[in-house]
C-alpha cells in the first residue's frame, strides 16, 4: 500500500515538474510576461534657487520639484529654512494640471520646456487649497534640472517665479 502511494505521489511530482517547465517555456516564447507588470514610471525633476510670489515674499531660497505622469504635471516649491529660523513655518506652494505643449531641445538630451494649464493650486499661505482653479505655468528644464518657473492662477496671491541656480 505505502509503494502505491509513493508511485502516485512520485507521479505527480513529474507531471507538475514538466508542466511548471512547458509553462514557462509557452509564455517566454508567446511574449507573455512572466512576473507582474510595473506601472510606467514617472518622471522627476528637481531645481534649487531662489522663489518669490505667493507664500514666498521678497524672494526666498527654495527647493523645487517637478513630477510628470504622462500628460499631467506636479510642481512643488518648498522654501529651504535657515538654521536660525528652524521651528518657523516654511513656504510651500504646489501646482497640480495638465501639460499642454512639451518642446524638446534636440541638442541637450533631458532638456525641454513646458506649457500646462493649472487645475489645482496649494499654498502653505493661510493653508489655502483650491482644487477647481485654472491658471498656466511656463517650466523649463535643462541638463535634467529645473532652471525657471512661472505660474498663476485666477486665484489671488497664487503666482510664483522661480530662477535656478547654475549648480546645487
Amino acid at each position: 500500500m505505502v509503494r502505491k502511494h509513493y508511485w502516485l505521489v512520485a507521479w505527480i511530482g513529474i507531471v507538475a515538474a514538466l508542466g511548471i517547465a512547458i509553462g514557462s517555456q509557452a509564455m517566454a516564447q508567446t511574449g507573455l510576461p512572466t512576473s507582474p507588470t510595473r506601472p510606467i514610471a514617472t518622471n522627476f525633476f528637481q531645481g534649487r534657487g531662489v522663489a518669490q510670489g505667493a507664500a514666498f515674499t521678497q524672494g526666498r531660497n527654495a527647493n523645487l520639484s517637478l513630477t510628470l505622469d504622462g500628460d499631467n504635471f506636479g510642481l512643488e516649491l518648498t522654501e529651504i529654512q535657515a538654521a536660525s529660523t528652524r521651528g518657523q513655518p516654511i513656504a510651500r506652494v504646489q501646482y497640480r494640471g495638465a501639460i499642454t505643449r512639451r518642446s524638446d531641445d534636440a541638442a541637450n538630451p533631458n532638456s525641454f520646456s513646458l506649457n500646462t494649464r493649472v487645475r489645482s493650486f496649494d499654498s502653505s499661505d493661510n493653508f489655502r487649497i483650491i482644487t477647481n482653479t485654472t491658471g498656466t505655468c511656463r517650466i523649463e528644464v535643462f541638463d535634467a534640472r529645473v532652471i525657471s518657473s512661472s505660474c498663476n492662477t485666477v486665484a489671488d496671491n497664487s503666482s510664483t517665479q522661480f530662477l535656478g541656480l547654475e549648480q546645487f
